[in-house]
């Protein structure tokens, strides 16, 4: 999906001041992924709420340190770590719309 790489980009820039995630690191993830997704999919806002979730709770389990995430992956550019981060991407637009996600490009 055109937004996956987008909204993951975005989401892995904004930070995080604190070593684990917290409810407003979780909330922030999630808060970038749903617009960005209900706009390309204006008629299925249930299924974005489902896919966020999905994509939020899986960069949250992948990686339990959130400002760890936002270095190792849109400032070092961890090859290993943003492959992880695509199978899980494909993983949850699959569940949703029954095809792998875009390429994310960080």
């Amino acid at each position: 999906m055109k937004f996956v790489h987008s909204m993951l980009l975005a989401t892995l820039l904004a930070g995080a001041a604190q070593a684990e995630w917290s409810k407003k690191d979780y909330s922030a993830e999630y808060d970038a992924c749903l617009p960005a997704c209900d706009k390309n999919h204006p008629n299925e806002h249930e299924k974005c709420v489902n896919y966020c979730k999905c994509v939020t709770g899986g960069m949250q389990a992948q990686f339990a340190d959130h400002e760890q995430m936002t270095r190792q992956v849109a400032q070092q550019k961890m090859k290993d770590r943003i492959a992880n981060l695509q199978k899980m991407a494909n993983s949850c637009n699959h569940k949703q719309w029954g095809s792998p996600a875009w390429k994310l490009r960080f």
